[in-house]
């Protein structure tokens, strides 16, 4: 069996990662990262927090929430609205793993109900998102990372974003994300989080 050539594809020829596939590897990492005997906090990042949102496109607010379960996994819920009947809400399970002193690579599983002007019945569409992560220190109060994964609504959207966050406080950061790629693309965020 050959595979083709990727310098000859074209870009309609390349495929996705299939969702089974990163469903599977993400499961295998956070059954690693639960079943480790030896739980470590090396980056020193917070898995318990509240936190305000602000989305700038299209607009409106949000609100987001995490709680430690394990060493190595917590509970996420995240909200946004823009209140003219639009709305991301996701919830789900997420994992952390150190990948050195001063970054932890990350995962999450989460259902999710999308309502926009493409998914306009009474209650959205639900669906499922899937991503991979890493975060670290790029100064001693700068914290910046990024995602990359897959939603599954009706058809599948590639997620792709980056973020920074300045630590003000061991009480108080203040975050940017970009969502280069998501269910609307280009969105901009900004939060500000609060530890607990």
């Amino acid at each position: 069996m050959t595979l083709p050539d990727s310098s000859r594809m074209t870009h309609s020829q390349l495929q996705p990662l299939p969702f089974k596939c990163l469903f599977t590897t993400l499961s295998a990492i956070t059954a690693a990262a639960l079943l480790s005997s030896a739980p470590v906090h090396a980056s020193n990042f917070t898995y318990n927090y509240v936190e305000a949102r602000v989305p700038m496109n299209p607009g409106g607010i949000g609100a987001a929430a995490s709680l430690r379960l394990h060493p190595n996994a917590y509970a996420i819920f995240e909200a946004e609205s823009d209140f003219d009947d639009v709305w991301q809400l996701k919830g789900g399970l997420g994992f952390n793993a150190p990948l050195s002193p001063f970054a932890d690579i990350t995962g999450q599983i989460k259902l999710l109900s999308v309502k926009n002007d493409n998914y306009d019945k009474s209650l959205g569409r639900s669906g499922s998102e899937l991503n991979l992560g890493v975060s670290g220190w790029v100064l001693p109060q700068i914290q910046a990372g990024g995602t990359v994964g897959v939603i599954n609504l009706d058809k599948d959207f590639t997620h792709v974003s980056l973020f920074a966050r300045f630590h003000a406080s061991s009480a108080f950061s203040f975050g940017a994300e970009w969502r280069i790629k998501d269910v609307v693309d280009h969105g901009v965020m900004l939060s500000a989080r609060y530890p607990f």
